[in-house]
């Protein structure tokens, strides 16, 4: 775009149901994902102190956001009881057992990659956004990330069946690295 023609070389908008999650070890999830945040990313400022007025540089660290998403609470809680089972097998409440299977949650996903053989409590995640016409557009890959919070969700003899019952989920992760469509 220059001074003389400011027409964007795509003037389409992105459309917000248009999105593709793959987390390896969350296949369920994956599957009745209804909302995703894409996380934002910000970075720390370093304040140079002076007699008269506080100045401000540029840090070195980048800070980025959660990753949340919603998702529907099947019939069988699948989706709700994999998220589940990845917090309850790093945290091992009951005994060591429990770490031990963590490694194995990943084999029943389908022998999805972890992103570190000797940190099982690691996954790796993709979002890729779709165009108008279902085309990639960009791809969000997430490195090292693990499920933080698993939300409750409310069942109510007083609500109609067409209510979906859904529940959030909170993600950590290092970083992420934002890979446009070729």
């Amino acid at each position: 775009m220059t001074v003389l023609t400011r027409n964007p070389a795509n003037p389409n908008p992105l459309h917000p149901n248009k999105f593709l999650l793959n987390f390896s070890r969350l296949p369920n999830v994956q599957f009745f994902c209804q909302t995703i945040s894409v996380p934002g990313i910000s970075m720390s400022e370093v304040p140079i102190t002076n007699p008269f007025v506080d100045i401000y540089s540029p840090g070195e660290k980048a800070i980025y956001d959660l990753l949340n998403i919603t998702f529907i609470v099947d019939e069988d809680m699948t989706a709700w009881k994999e998220v589940h089972d990845w917090i309850r097998a790093m945290t091992f409440p009951f005994d060591y057992a429990e770490y031990r299977r963590l490694g194995l949650l990943n084999k029943q996903s389908g022998g999805a990659r972890q992103s570190k053989d000797h940190f099982p409590q690691f996954s790796d995640g993709t979002l890729t956004m779709l165009s108008s016409s279902n085309n990639p557009v960009a791809t969000f890959k997430f490195y090292d990330l693990f499920p933080t919070t698993l939300s409750s969700f409310v069942i109510s003899t007083t609500d109609s069946p067409e209510n979906i019952i859904t529940c959030d989920a909170t993600f950590r992760y290092n970083y992420f690295d934002f890979i446009p469509a070729a």
